[in-house]
């Protein structure tokens, strides 16, 4: 069997291994880049700040779109509600987030933020921002740009399909 000499950007970005067939697959790639923003999220807030991932997006989310409920956040953040509701017990143990009877259905309960909460939300804002222009710093503007953009379109693509029937 005659093997084709793969170019570099067929082959796995470290280990220089033939990818094959997965080369072209949208889960793999971002599989591949997600090595890189993890080691950065956990380098950057996770340990600094005691931040897991989807503690930091819950903050983000609660700090731009409070008060919200933990019903909203758990759909846009694709877990169950009680899913969603272990979360916030974490991160209301922890004095960044607070839950209030909404006034006017007293069945349901707003999700706000809590001063120690939107200072932590900002530093780790800032502190990741930066850690991505290092990331991408080898794309120019336009790239990141578009790149950021289609990751967008592929997400939203959510509301279309609908997870459940994937």
């Amino acid at each position: 069997m005659i093997r084709k000499e793969r170019t570099n950007d067929e082959l796995t970005p470290e280990g220089g291994l033939d990818e094959g067939g997965i080369h072209g697959l949208l889960g793999y790639q971002l599989a591949q880049a997600a090595i890189l923003t993890t080691a950065a999220f956990v380098g950057v807030v996770g340990k600094p700040l005691r931040l897991r991932p989807v503690e930091f997006t819950i903050l983000q989310l609660v700090h731009k779109n409070a008060p919200v409920t933990a019903t909203k956040l758990a759909r846009a953040l694709g877990i169950t509600a009680p899913g969603v509701t272990i979360w916030l017990d974490r991160l209301q143990e922890r004095g960044l987030l607070k839950r209030e009877r909404n006034e006017t259905d007293r069945r349901t309960q707003n999700v706000a933020i809590t001063r120690k909460g939107a200072e932590l939300v900002v530093t780790a804002t800032d502190r990741l921002l930066q850690a991505d222009r290092d990331l991408l710093k080898h794309l120019s503007e336009g790239e990141r740009h578009m790149l950021l953009e289609l990751l967008h379109k592929v997400a939203r693509a959510r509301q279309a399909v609908g997870t459940k029937a994937l």
